[in-house]
């Protein structure tokens, strides 16, 4: 099945209690001692096999608490009046947990987040880390990198000092951000480069993947990018289609007005991509510029994908194939689970956002689809006549095969070769299928064909460059 979702490390916002509500004390189970419960909810319970001490639960020990009768969550340590004082550990279930000096019932000073064998170690500073920190993977791969309210980046020092962080006015109303609320406002980062600035390079996440994890896996990208007087724009949406009147294409249109005004960047030196879903959304915004009606603040000046999915009736139909060959199939393993789980949603999800299959509802279809490789012109591609344009792509069948139980039918590269050759024919001499082929490995160092690292930053930076000189 093609991919649309890319399970990368998810880099969290490591926030302990600072945006929990107020708390309050609660009584221990069957005694008069109390504890703090910094996420009060009247369905909490809590047990604590340590000493009391003027009414309060003291000195060193285990509180367990309990929602609706189940473990949520487990202190090990040192109280002091009913907080955590001193080293102690925090879990949330078998997986993830805290550790370090609490002072006043907050993280202070040295420690870690273990979250799935995954550690981060840095200073707490209220339950957040900040500042030099380590990431070290499950694999044992790690890396250095710099905690800024608790997300990890892994720019050296002269990038990082560049880079800054941008509160939209926008909130997260249609949720196109996952790892925010809907109250909450998008964002983006910019990282400038030194100097003058010639052009403009946008990155948009896969689906589910943070903004910071798009650093991460661009460290090379990004700087060399800076290195070249290029400035590196950076958007929360993960979680989105792109349509003509929605949030997505309203907060791409005002992150691009904001950021010229205030950098005075060039307009007609935009270059667009991204991976998986952040490739589509990059490709559908430069053909709805180019289609005209004036529904997009910059017309791109290029745009390139990682591995994205093009054409939607091919999606779906390999998807209802994966399902019929592995549902119900005996020993598959997690990832082809995780690639049936996957087929399946997007099925469920294209019946409802199109109504149907594309036998029934085939224009709905090529509307949304960045490429039709059932229409002589090519559906929504044909707006990318003059465009330069660059896909990306690990046609690793032997992986595939073995662990996904895919075959050629089911790979991205399918759709992807087919609209570029389309491209070539219409007369588009800048258009580029990439075979990266066993380039693709993911942050913690695992082989996987879906993922940033088959873009060659190098090289990509070259063309940006050529482009915008």
């Amino acid at each position: 099945m093609k991919l649309i979702f890319t399970f990368l490390i998810s880099l969290l916002s490591l926030t302990v209690f600072a945006q929990s509500p107020p708390g309050k004390y609660i009584q221990i189970n069957n005694s008069n001692c109390l504890i703090f419960d910094y996420n009060y909810t009247t369905k909490d319970t809590v047990t604590w096999t340590g000493t009391c001490l003027s009414n309060y639960a003291d000195g060193y020990g285990i509180a367990t608490w309990k929602k609706n009768g189940q473990d949520s969550c487990k202190y090990t340590g040192y109280l002091k009046a009913g907080k955590p004082e001193g080293r102690g550990k925090l879990a949330y279930g078998d997986n993830y947990t805290l550790q370090g000096t609490f002072k006043n019932g907050r993280l202070q000073g040295k420690g870690l987040i273990n979250d799935d064998g995954n550690v981060m170690k840095a200073q707490f500073v209220n339950n957040t880390l900040q500042g030099p920190g380590t990431m070290t993977f499950k694999t044992r791969l790690s890396m250095k990198g710099h905690f800024l309210d608790g997300q990890f980046i892994n720019l050296d020092n002269q990038y990082l000092n560049r880079l800054a962080k941008v509160k939209s006015n926008l909130q997260n109303t249609e949720h196109i951000y996952s790892d925010v609320k809907k109250t909450d406002s998008l964002f983006y980062y910019t990282v400038l480069p030194e100097g003058s600035i010639k052009g403009v390079l946008v990155l948009l996440p896969s689906s589910g993947e943070s903004v910071e994890s798009v650093i991460c896996n661009n460290k090379k990208l990004v700087e060399q990018a800076s290195d070249q007087h290029i400035i590196t724009i950076l958007l929360s949406i993960n979680n989105a289609a792109i349509d003509e009147d929605n949030l997505t294409l309203k907060f791409l249109n005002n992150t691009f007005q904001q950021v010229t005004d205030r950098y005075h960047l060039p307009k007609d030196k935009f270059i667009i991509g991204g991976l998986s879903g952040g490739g589509m959304l990059a490709l559908r915004y430069t053909e709805i510029a180019k289609a005209g009606g004036n529904k997009t603040y910059i017309i791109p000046k290029a745009v390139f994908g990682a591995d994205p999915p093009v054409d939607m009736a091919g999606l779906y139909n390999t998807s209802k194939r994966f399902i019929t060959m592995n549902d119900g199939r005996a020993n598959l393993s997690q990832g082809m689970m995780n690639g049936l789980a996957e087929a399946k949603w997007l099925a469920n999800s294209f019946n409802k956002i199109y109504g149907g299959s594309p036998d029934q509802f085939p224009d709905e279809y090529i509307k949304h689809s960045m490429y039709s490789r059932s229409q002589v012109d090519g559906g929504n591609a044909k707006y990318l006549t003059d465009v330069p344009v660059r896909i990306y792509c690990d046609p690793d069948i032997l992986w595939q095969m073995k662990e996904r139980n895919r075959d050629y039918y089911d790979m991205n590269a399918v759709d992807q070769s087919a609209m570029i050759n389309f491209l070539n024919i219409i007369g588009n001499k800048n258009a580029s299928f990439i075979p990266a082929l066993g380039k693709g490995y993911r942050l913690d160092g695992t082989r996987h064909p879906h993922s940033w690292s088959i873009v060659d930053a190098e090289g990509l930076v070259d063309w940006i460059g050529e482009l915008v000189d």
